[in-house]
């Protein structure tokens, strides 16, 4: 009797949408790729790892109580916030994805692949701090940095020069220069985290 190799999916929130479509059609995969008629093994050939799973908006796969996938399903840190009260989104995203690798490693130590996507936060504290014999996949969707730059999001266009010395200008600069700084620091980092990988694909 041969045992199954674990593949570990994390995903920062199940919901709708193209991400998780691909990480359950990976799962489902695998699931189908490992199964052998002839080996009777009962371990778990995959798990998936989210922050939020909501039954009434998900897709079938890991609806309960009958999906295919919702056995597989661990719902973790639902407790951490999605923002703070003055913003935030990317940093508490990064902070979710930590902790949902932190649970993964605990709770999958003989974990053979890592599969994390859309977030690279988690990646060097399995490989590193971790020191997981386990390969790390990172699914790179489309990197954050480059979806908040000022000539995606047009706020190169909007900047307001004219009216900079009216009305608080003072506050809106020094403002703008702490969200560069902000969004300067979680660039660097998701540069860097998304490097300790063994692979990442796009």
């Amino acid at each position: 009797m041969t045992k199954q190799p674990l593949v570990v999916f994390i995903h920062l929130d199940l919901g709708i949408g193209g991400a998780e479509s691909l990480v359950l059609n990976l799962a489902k995969a695998t699931l189908q790729s490992s199964s052998d008629p002839n080996n009777s093994a009962t371990d778990d050939k995959i798990s998936i790892y989210t922050t939020h799973c909501s039954p009434t908006h998900c897709y079938d796969e890991v609806k309960p109580p009958n999906g295919p996938l919702y056995p597989y399903v661990n719902v973790c840190g639902s407790w951490i916030p999605r923002k703070l009260f003055f913003g935030g989104t990317a940093l508490c995203s990064a902070l979710r994805m930590l902790y949902l690798t932190y649970r993964a490693i605990k709770d999958n130590p003989q974990a053979n692949v890592f599969v994390i996507d859309v977030l690279p936060t988690g990646v060097p504290y399995l490989v590193n701090y971790c020191n997981v014999r386990a390969g790390v996949l990172f699914y790179c969707h489309f990197p954050d940095q480059l979806l908040t730059m000022d000539t995606v999001n047009g706020e190169r266009g909007s900047s307001g020069g004219n009216n900079s010395s009216n009305n608080g200008g003072l506050m809106i600069r020094l403002l703008k220069h702490l969200k560069r700084l902000y969004r300067g620091i979680l660039d660097k980092t998701e540069e860097v985290t998304m490097s300790y990988s063994d692979l990442v694909v796009v």
